[in-house]
């Protein structure tokens, strides 16, 4: 049969009272090797549900990756390799998703969903990041842009050119970790297969005459240590 990708609750949804122990979090993997990723379900015997695996990257939406039934059979999505390969463990209630010869590519957020019963029992697992290791991946470059009016004082920082698209996005000032007023978007991916993210900070404007130091950093696994620019309503005044 074709593949089809139903519309479903978000993870930790679900008509079931309880989700698949998904593991490990996170998992790094170097391009060539092998990784694996566990679903762990309970109160229901293995043999008798069936697996969907779905995965999402930043900016992206959802993607279908493989379905495997309770008689093991298996319908891969489009795209989708058989070096994709599930199995199930059912003396130990666990299914595994293991992909071989990982790419770059392979780099995302893997959900386990399963399903089971006449009463169509849904729980999603709480996602793995598989992060492909590489030397060469592409650095965040931070714009920091001054209010536009003095009446608001919103401090816009543009983040981009990084890849994958997780990232951490905060603001300071005067060296203080400044959470009030903080707003941060949806990562978008580009033509040039890169990321961006904007964040904003609204301030007082008394705050931002007053000549305060504000800073946006930035964490990612392309950089050593953080990356870090400030601003001040006196740099501006001497523009």
């Amino acid at each position: 049969p074709p593949w089809t990708l139903l519309l479903l609750p978000l993870p930790g949804g679900g008509s079931g009272s309880y989700g698949p122990d998904q593991s490990p979090s996170e998992t790094s993997v170097s391009p060539g090797q092998t990784v694996a990723l566990e679903c762990a379900v309970a109160n229901v015997a293995a043999d008798k549900v069936n697996m969907n695996w779905i995965r999402q990257s930043p900016g992206q939406k959802p993607e279908g990756v493989l379905f495997f039934k309770t008689d093991l059979s298996i319908y891969r999505a489009p795209g989708i390799p058989e070096r994709y390969v599930p199995s199930r463990d059912a003396s130990n209630k666990k299914f595994l998703l293991t992909i071989r010869d990982v790419q770059e590519g392979d780099d995302s957020i893997y959900f386990c969903f399963a399903f089971y019963g006449s009463a169509g029992v849904q729980t999603w697992g709480e996602g793995t990041r598989v992060r492909v290791l590489s030397d060469n991946l592409p650095q965040p470059r931070i714009q920091l842009f001054p209010p536009a009016q003095e009446e608001i004082a919103s401090l816009t920082c543009l983040v981009s050119g990084f890849f994958p698209g997780y990232i951490d996005v905060l603001w300071r000032r005067d060296s203080q970790a400044q959470a009030q007023g903080v707003r941060t978007g949806l990562v978008a991916l580009g033509e040039d297969k890169t990321y961006s993210v904007s964040s904003y900070l609204t301030v007082p404007a008394s705050e931002w005459g007053s000549g305060a130091s504000y800073s946006c950093v930035v964490k990612h696994e392309s950089l050593v240590s953080a990356l870090e620019k400030s601003i001040s309503a006196n740099d501006c005044k001497r523009q």
